[in-house]
Order: C-alpha cells, then sequence, then structure tokens
C-alpha cells in the first residue's frame, strides 16, 4: 500500500524534507547576516556623506562672502583656523551622539532588547514598562498567523535594539487577555514609556493588497508599520537603494513566510 512506503529525503534530488529545509534555512541566515552588512556599511556612508556636506557648507558660505571680505579671507591666516574649528565642532557633535546611540544600544540590550523572547504573564509589566519602546505579539503556538508573525518579529528584533520584541502565549495570560481586550490572534502591542498606544490585529496593514495569499509578505512591510508607530526607525528603501541590494543579491524588502522556509522578496511594492 502506498502508505507503508517510505522515501528518504534527497535534499539534492528534490525540496521536502527535513535535510532540505535545514539547508535553505542556513542559506537565509547567510543571506540575512549580509544584509544587515550591507545596511551597517550603508549607515556609515551616510555618516560620511553627511559629514563632506557639512564641510561644503562652510566653504560655500566663505565663497558667497563679499569681494572685501574675501581679500580680508585670504589675508588672514585665523580664518582657516576658524574653518578647522567648525568642522572640528561638527566632528565632535558627530561623535557625541555616536557615542550616546552606542550607550542607548548597550543599555537597551542589557534589558533584554536585540532579541525575540518568550515571557509569562508574571513578567508582563516588569518587561512592559521598564523599556522606551515595547512590542509584545500575543501568540497561540497551534495558530498558523503566530507562526507567521513570528519568522517576522524575530528577524525585526535582532536589527532593531531601540525596542524590546517579546511574545506572551494567549492561553496561559487569561488576566492580560481581557484586560487588553484581545480577541484576535496574532495581535501586536506597542506600549511606550509602560503605555499602550498602538496595536496590529491579525495582518491588517502589512499584507499585499491584492495577493493570492495575504499570509505571504516581506518583513519590511512590518518594519514600516512598526517605523509609523515610533517603536523602531526604519525607511523605505529608496529606488536606487533597491537595485544596489538586488545587484548584490540581498533582499530589498526582506523575507517572506512560506510554509517555513525563508524565501526574500525580489519585488518593490
Amino acid at each position: 500500500m502506498m502508505n507503508d512506503i517510505i522515501v528518504d529525503d534527497d535534499p539534492d534530488r528534490a525540496p521536502t524534507g527535513e535535510p532540505y529545509r535545514r539547508r535553505m534555512q542556513q542559506q537565509a541566515l547567510e543571506r540575512g547576516d549580509q544584509q544587515r552588512r550591507y545596511e551597517t556599511q550603508k549607515q556609515e556612508q551616510e555618516y560620511m556623506v553627511s559629514l563632506a556636506r557639512e564641510k561644503n557648507n562652510v566653504l560655500f558660505s566663505k565663497n558667497n562672502e563679499s569681494d572685501d571680505d574675501v581679500d580680508d579671507w585670504f589675508t588672514d591666516d585665523d580664518d582657516d583656523d576658524d574653518e578647522n574649528a567648525v568642522l572640528e565642532s561638527i566632528r565632535q557633535a558627530r561623535l557625541e551622539e555616536f557615542k550616546r546611540q552606542q550607550m542607548k544600544r548597550a543599555e537597551n540590550m542589557a534589558k533584554g532588547h536585540g532579541q525575540y523572547r518568550t515571557i509569562s504573564q508574571d513578567e508582563f509589566l516588569p518587561e512592559c514598562t521598564c523599556s522606551d519602546y515595547v512590542c509584545i505579539h500575543f501568540f497561540h503556538d497551534e495558530f498558523e498567523r503566530c507562526k507567521v508573525m513570528d519568522f517576522h518579529l524575530k528577524r525585526i528584533a535582532v536589527q532593531h535594539s531601540e525596542c524590546k520584541f517579546v511574545r506572551i502565549h494567549a492561553v496561559k495570560a487569561p488576566f492580560f487577555v481581557e484586560k487588553l481586550k484581545i480577541k484576535t490572534l496574532p495581535t501586536l502591542l506597542i506600549f511606550k514609556n509602560g503605555k499602550m498606544v498602538e496595536r496590529l490585529i491579525g495582518f491588517d496593514g502589512v499584507s499585499v493588497p491584492g495577493a493570492k495569499n495575504p499570509d505571504e509578505w516581506p518583513t519590511g512591510r512590518l518594519q514600516e508599520w512598526l517605523s509609523r508607530t515610533g517603536a523602531i526607525q526604519y525607511t523605505k528603501p529608496t529606488e536606487e537603494v533597491v537595485e544596489e541590494m538586488k545587484r548584490l543579491g540581498l533582499a530589498p524588502r526582506g523575507a517572506i513566510w512560506r510554509g517555513g522556509v525563508d524565501e526574500y522578496d525580489d519585488d518593490d511594492e
């Protein structure tokens, strides 16, 4: 009988079974690491560009002075010192901002940011009140759409340490389910300084309009929603960035859940 036939998985021949899934997941993780390295390099480049623009602004202001002022500028060595002082102050301001951001990141990491964790009902209030922003996912482990939400939140959490990402089993948190009027799973709640400020019910606002499967949407759509709440800092990639990422084999809009295997979106909505 057909039910008695057992076929060994061959990951080199057919996309089925656990060996294939593990290989696909490993490849997806490697692509994700590559994409994060690209985004870090892009931020560093933007910093250098902004510094160069500030320098050009200083030079432009010099070039727009009157003729008499220009004559004085060329004959007065102190002006070179003034220009260098302006550029140094800009550099110092940028450096201080960078240090502040790094200190804030370290503080957040100590509070459990940078990862996606499951919490208990007793941990709910301490977790939601000790950080500026907290995103909490009310889930059920047998609901497929909750698995889709986990898939995306796990990726966002490691990229955005400015917000804490946690999840709580709805069945094991009856008090907060009733208190916060959780009617649909998955539900995301955004807390700001301990106060609930926004919620996402199901996939409203993140699924792709007109898509054949409303459960298949790229991580970037959830990042956009989170950025609108203020929880994370995220900007939709420009056309130039999208083209460059495609050239490098990176996903402009992030991964898409398709039955538990990472697949990456190549289209920009």
